[in-house]
């Protein structure tokens, strides 16, 4: 197990952490709204709110996961921290030699996947994560990762509002309390709205806030009845917690409130009981802080999750129809032109077999645009495997596989010396077949196809070069070559279904790598796949 790293500014950077002063706190439902998005969004039973001390990690909130805090060395959070721009994402830790003999990993509550967004305060330091769990491997798409950073967004905004907001006020309201100096403070209390009632529901003082939303001057509010600015029915409504709070208690509540000078406003409303020197009640402080742009984003969080599941179920809906309601006919096409191709009773003429010989090559083509549809599909539903793999086996397989493509061609392939790597054995193996076998088709009429297999390394990437000596592409083709069903040549020059370039390119990205092409028209092409290569730990 590797332990992380401090990073290098671990002491300012735990200062920031407790002067939010959050650890150890009670849950709060905002927070906790935090994490059931995350599980919503990701499809993962765990999700945390995770804050990083100096030798724990403590959970602020916390779905699907007993414990309330771990020790900092076992804790895959101390890794994404250090990353503070970066959401870290381990989609099979058994595979991941950082965390393959990690604890909670090997043991409950065995962490198979997890994705961490850092939670990083405004002046940079990097306090903790959002992050989601699974006990099993899985992947998470870029916009699901996206929205993962926009909940640690969230969580900053939170610690902010409750940092400056509520705790501030309070400490002032105490203060002035104290010293009997409420109404000097009150006038210097920021973007909050702030009052100060007295035991007759009378205003004694307002600030210019308080002003601005109602649009009002101090004489239509100072020494006029509550009453009277908020009317009979929401009077009554509050009034109770103006009684409550006369009674000593604090009250905390939401409301929506239509305000004159800024519409209707989602707010967070505190009412705390003022007292005199004497110990005795003489109003209510009531604090108003607007947190409409605070609902706007959950609400758009909410869409986003909502949007997800339509396109997910869309895709499911989508998968089902290409793999029984499409594929049927196709085959019972297929099998009863094989049938007819086969009966020599029939007697066909030139014209009739030439026709059902035309049948037979669409019903092919069909059945192969399918296959390759739902390879693409899957491709976003396949958790990587991600392990040691030897490519020059991973190339002697593709060269079995195209033997009988081989022989039809005469053509051959010629395989340099390839280094072992990690990534997923089955989809590179899927990337390379699909570049050998276009080298192998696009070629150059009576010139044999040749096909070369080679590998550089630079730096911290794997380039895997597939050049054939076909016919090439223009350089203004090359521009869309890799998009779904971009095809440069007719069904009836080259067989094809136009999503071979395109399986290639989304396996490269799902191994954070990426697919390039250069070629010579007359001459040939040459693909590169490039894709992350560990310098260490590969044997």
């Amino acid at each position: 197990m590797q332990v992380a790293p401090l990073p290098d500014d671990e002491e300012q950077r735990l200062a920031k952490l407790f002067s939010f002063g959050v650890l150890d706190t009670l849950p709060q439902k905002a927070f906790d709204e935090i994490t059931t998005l995350a599980s919503a969004i990701c499809g993962t039973p765990i999700a945390l709110i995770s804050f990083v001390d100096r030798d724990r990690q403590w959970f602020k909130s916390r779905i699907g996961l007993d414990p309330s805090e771990t020790e900092r060395e076992v804790a895959f959070c101390s890794h994404a921290i250090l990353r503070p721009k970066e959401v870290l994402v381990v989609e099979d830790a058994t595979q991941d030699q950082r965390f393959h003999d990690n604890p909670l990993v090997t043991s409950d509550p065995g962490i198979r996947f997890y994705a961490g967004a850092p939670i990083v305060s405004d002046d940079g330091f990097a306090l903790g994560t959002v992050c989601v769990i699974d006990r099993q491997p899985r992947h998470i798409d870029a916009a699901q990762q996206q929205a993962l950073c926009a909940l640690a967004s969230l969580v900053v905004t939170l610690l902010k509002h409750e940092h400056s907001g509520r705790e501030e006020s309070e400490r002032r309201a105490a203060t002035m309390l104290r010293r009997n100096e409420y109404l000097t403070a009150l006038s210097t209390s920021g973007l909050d709205l702030m009052s100060f009632v007295d035991t007759n529901y009378i205003y004694r003082y307002v600030n210019q806030t308080y002003l601005s939303y109602w649009a009002r001057e101090p004489v239509d509010i100072v020494n006029r009845s509550v009453q009277d600015l908020l009317g009979k029915a929401l009077f009554q409504t509050t009034k109770t917690f103006f009684d409550q709070a006369l009674a000593g208690e604090q009250v905390d509540f939401e409301a929506t409130i239509d305000f004159p000078g800024k519409g209707t406003r989602h707010v967070e409303v505190t009412y705390l009981p003022a007292r005199d020197n004497d110990g005795s009640i003489s109003g209510v402080i009531v604090r108003t802080h607007d947190i409409q742009k605070l609902k706007e984003r959950e609400e758009q969080l909410r869409s986003t999750v909502a949007m997800l599941e339509h396109k997910t179920l869309e895709q499911e809906r989508f998968i089902h129809i290409i793999s029984h309601d499409l594929r049927e006919p196709i085959n019972t096409i297929n099998n009863f032109a094989s049938l007819l191709a086969e009966d020599e009773s029939l007697g066909q003429s030139a014209m009739a077999r030439r026709n059902l010989h035309y049948v037979q090559a669409g019903g092919r083509r069909m059945a192969s645009l399918l296959d390759d549809l739902l390879n693409f599909l899957h491709l976003e539903e396949h958790a990587l495997n991600l392990k040691p793999i030897d490519l020059n086996q991973i190339a002697e397989e593709v060269q079995e596989d195209l033997n009988a493509a081989l022989q039809r061609s005469g053509g051959r392939i010629e395989v340099g010396h390839l280094p072992t790597t990690v990534g997923d054995a089955s989809l590179l193996r899927i990337a390379l077949q699909n570049l050998v076998a276009n080298g192998l088709k696009f070629a150059r009429k009576g010139v044999p196809p040749l096909v070369r297999i080679a590998s550089k390394t630079e730096g911290d990437w794997l380039h895997i070069e597939v050049q054939d000596n076909g016919i090439g592409m223009h350089e203004h083709q090359l521009a869309n070559i890799f998009e779904m069903f971009k095809r440069l040549h007719s069904g009836k020059e080259y067989d094809g279904t136009g999503l071979g370039l395109s399986i290639c390119r989304r396996i490269t990205e799902l191994h954070h790598g990426r697919v390039s092409v250069r070629s010579d028209p007359g001459k040939g092409s040459c693909f590169s796949l490039s894709l992350p290569h560990p310098t260490t730990g590969v044997k």
